[in-house]
């Protein structure tokens, strides 16, 4: 139930997160208006990467705290789960904005999910 409650608490944060930051973003002028229209300027597409890399890594980081293993399947359970959402919502803006964007956003949800659970690893003493 533990691992469970880890992937969910990971996804919930990742997508809260997510949505901040749109609004963030949205709120300093680096997206369109309407959610509709294409986007192709490197920079808000690069703002996006970015900010998807920190939020992957903050709720890789979280569900292997709340799972008790930094790489474990739990983690691995949580990078599928948000691939799979992320195939999904890319799916449904695909044709607005470049194909670099949307590959470079699905390749890194899993390894920086990893790299997240990778920093809540216990350090070896000295």
């Amino acid at each position: 139930m533990k691992r469970f409650l880890a992937v969910i608490a990971g996804f919930i944060l990742w997508s809260v997160l997510w949505l901040c930051l749109n609004v963030g973003l949205h709120k300093f002028g680096l997206l369109p208006a309407a959610l509709t229209q294409p986007m192709t300027a490197a920079a808000p597409l690069s703002a996006l990467l970015a900010g998807s890399v920190v939020i992957s890594i903050i709720s890789g980081y979280l569900a292997a705290a709340i799972a008790g293993a930094p790489a474990s399947p739990t983690v691995a359970a949580l990078g599928v789960l948000l691939l799979l959402a992320g195939i999904y919502f890319q799916s449904k803006v695909w044709h607005l904005m470049p194909l670099w964007y949307h590959l470079t956003f699905l390749v890194l949800l899993i390894p920086m999910c990893f790299a997240g659970a990778r920093l809540r690893a216990p350090r070896p003493a000295m």
